[in-house]
């Protein structure tokens, strides 16, 4: 697999063959944070391989994520976005069933996540879903059957827990990405404007300068490559902006394709409960007709009315 092009079913070979050693973790990382605009291609295969690995392998694939989610944090949310929906399920998987070593581990790592807000403020509810007091949610398509539950409710407050994997959880999580990276990139776009202006300046020093000697330069040709290397940094940091923008975009046109779907589903489910109607009510009205006129024992159900 070269740098430039990702190829999954490679990726996949090379999960298969994770072992617990730095070297290998960390190889494996770089790969992926090399490749993050694939960030969920890869982490939907990182799930599928945990998922079939040897138990004691499985600590190696908690370890590999790890590093990938705090090598990737500089450089955008997407893994930590993808992670988010799998981990959960992945530490409990571990922490039930693993040895003494892999809860030790799994708990480790959930506790250095919730230091270092990796994932924000929901790194206690990760612990609390490890340890059974939220059981992850079985998630199908992105969908949850409770995606909202009510924790509180009183006369001043309403407090609410989003379900892992559910839609309203994956909006808000791409809205708090959106939200942070707008930060970044305000601050990326006011250095953006310094560079630019002080590149400006510099050029009208190249004239002045220029018959100074090499030395002065020399240390202009620093100062423009300082300064260009600002620049390739607030693009990258605008382009993590972009992406968390067009990131929560995408989750609401799912969100929005859902409930299109829930509501063509509706009212389905309501044609057929009118047509059970019909029948049923024409059954009735030809039971008591016959009733009345003597025949009701060769009474059936009247031809046109059949269930869609």
């Amino acid at each position: 697999m070269s740098d430039n092009v990702f190829d999954g079913q490679i990726f996949a070979e090379k999960l298969s063959k994770l072992n617990s050693s730095q070297q290998s973790i960390e190889s494996l990382s770089r790969l992926c944070i090399s490749h993050r605009k694939k960030a969920r291609q890869i982490v939907e295969t990182w799930d599928k391989a945990f998922s079939t690995a040897q138990r004691d392998q499985r600590v190696s694939f908690l370890y590999l994520a790890n590093d990938i989610l705090q090598n990737s944090r500089r450089k955008g949310s997407e893994f930590v976005n993808e992670f988010w929906k799998v981990l959960p399920a992945a530490l409990k998987h571990v922490y039930d069933n693993g040895d003494e070593n892999g809860k030790k581990a799994a708990c480790r790592l959930v506790d250095i996540w919730e230091e270092r807000k990796v994932f924000g403020s929901r790194g206690q509810n990760l612990k609390d879903e490890m340890l059974g007091k939220h059981p992850p949610p079985s998630i199908s398509n992105g969908k949850s059957s409770n995606p909202i539950k009510i924790v509180k409710r009183d006369s001043h407050s309403l407090r609410i827990k989003l379900a892992v994997g559910g839609m309203p959880e994956k909006i808000l999580t791409a809205f708090q990405s959106a939200h942070d990276e707008n930060v970044t990139e305000e601050i990326a776009l006011n250095k953006c404007k310094a560079a630019a202006s002080l590149v400006g300046k510099m050029e009208k020093e190249v004239e002045i300068t220029s018959a100074q000697g090499n030395q002065q330069g020399s240390l202009l040709i620093d100062e423009i490559q300082e300064q260009e290397n600002i620049l390739e940094q607030c693009v990258s940091q605008l382009e993590n902006a972009e992406a968390s923008r067009g990131a929560l975009v995408s989750q609401l046109k799912e969100a929005i394709q859902e409930q299109v779907c829930f509501h063509h589903n509706c009212e389905f489910s309501n044609r057929q409960s009118q047509s059970v109607e019909k029948y049923f009510t024409a059954v009735y009205r030809t039971y008591v007709s016959g009733i009345e006129d003597g025949t009701s024992s060769d009474a059936v159900a009247p031809k046109g009315y059949l269930l869609e």
